[in-house]
């Protein structure tokens, strides 16, 4: 691999880290709208799946049903949420990556206002669009959602 290709990897593997980033200032910010429309391809798809007991799958396929799932069930469930993403794994592959990180997250549970804490991993399908990338799947497999007083 030349030195430009080298540098192309390199300038990729932070446009996807900060592709990861902006979801979450969006997501806690509730910009659904944008990060739906900037963010995920037009075919994309979303699978949110829980370890927890009684907390169902969730899954979306394309910008629509995304954009709903935000708007009806995260929305629901949490508000005033900041999530961080750590332990970046990524393999790019021409206009096409992969990888996974780990989530953890405080909120309050968007009904009662109590403080809740999570966590959990995302895996990732990425797709090249322009100079920019974009989510093709975003799949959660989450650990916990659990009221902090509560622990896991």
């Amino acid at each position: 691999m030349d030195l430009v290709q080298r540098i192309q990897l390199l300038e990729d593997r932070e446009k996807i880290k900060e592709l990861r980033a902006t979801y979450c200032f969006l997501v806690d910010d509730d910009q659904y709208t944008e990060l739906v429309n900037d963010h995920f391809t037009l075919d994309s798809g979303c699978d949110f799946r829980s370890r927890m007991t009684g907390f169902e799958p969730m899954v979306s396929k394309g910008r629509e049903q995304i954009l709903s799932f935000f708007q009806e069930v995260v929305a629901s469930l949490l508000k005033d949420m900041t999530h961080t993403t750590h332990n970046h794994r990524i393999i790019i592959d021409g206009n096409q990556a992969s990888g996974d990180c780990y989530f953890e997250l405080t909120a309050r549970e968007a009904n009662s206002s109590v403080p809740m804490v999570g966590a959990g991993r995302y895996h990732d399908e990425y797709q090249k669009v322009g100079d920019t990338w974009q989510f093709s799947r975003r799949n959660a497999d989450i650990f916990h959602i659990v009221p902090l007083n509560q622990g896991w």
